[in-house]
């Protein structure tokens, strides 16, 4: 789990700052931002809403990556893991048996025997604005390539 981590975590660092690049480069290659059209603009939208997206999922996997290693520390004061000593975790401490992450929807997920698991570690925020940015960003992207298509069809029957 700890390697998977390790390669999610630099994408993550870079991939925000390739789809920014992509966010600028988009209307500088058309010409400038007086002369983009709809399609450039669509595009821009998409690459700027899936960077922030990658950065708020990248947010939320470094708390991930947080809990993992303050999980897999041991030692003294150990048992349960730190990251489940959630407010009242004292009462709940004997049925604390392990943990495990999920990644869609990225969370930190304390197992128990007795209560049931909960989540701990990932803000609150991170999901949902992950996944209604990368929702816009794939509707930016396929309303562009849909309407590209049939553009080019087209200037394809004009000829």
């Amino acid at each position: 789990m700890a390697f998977f981590l390790l390669l999610l975590v630099p994408a993550g660092l870079i991939l925000p700052f390739v789809f920014a690049g992509r966010a600028v480069g988009v209307p500088a290659r058309a010409g400038g931002p007086r002369l983009a059209d709809s399609h450039v603009w669509l595009r821009t939208a998409g690459f700027a809403q899936a960077a922030i997206a990658l950065g708020v999922y990248t947010w939320g996997l470094l708390h991930v990556t947080g809990a993992v290693m303050s999980a897999e520390d041991g030692g003294t004061n150990s048992i349960p893991i730190p990251p489940c000593r959630t407010p009242g975790w004292e009462q709940r401490a004997e049925g604390i048996t392990g943990y495990r992450v999920e990644y869609m929807p990225l969370r930190f997920v304390c197992e128990t025997d007795d209560i049931g698991d909960y989540a701990v570690s990932v803000p609150g925020y991170v999901n949902p604005v992950f996944f209604f940015l990368g929702l816009g960003a794939a509707v930016c992207f396929t309303v562009t390539a849909l309407d590209s298509d049939g553009s080019r069809k087209q200037d394809v029957t004009r000829a």
